[in-house]
């Protein structure tokens, strides 16, 4: 049996780590993000991104990851 979390708790998660580590503005979206864009970044194939992230259409999956090349979660988590 697996388990799985809802998408409120997931968020709920996303939003409390993000407050302690001083980024309240964080969501889970720009975490889907940076996600996509590394792996973009680290060679990864678009069908696997396009697997990764759900869409039905590579087309999709290009115009996505060209709205991501500016902005990603690493820009407002300094290390």
């Amino acid at each position: 049996m697996t388990a799985s979390l809802a998408p409120s708790t997931v968020r709920d998660i996303v939003k409390r780590y993000a407050r302690s580590i001083g980024v309240p503005g964080l969501a889970c979206h720009d975490l889907r993000r940076t996600m996509s864009r590394l792996a973009r970044d680290g060679g990864a194939p678009l069908e696997v991104i396009q697997a990764t992230l759900g869409h039905s259409s590579i087309t999709t999956t290009e115009r996505y990851l060209k709205t991501t090349e500016t902005a990603n979660a690493g820009e407002w988590i300094k290390l």
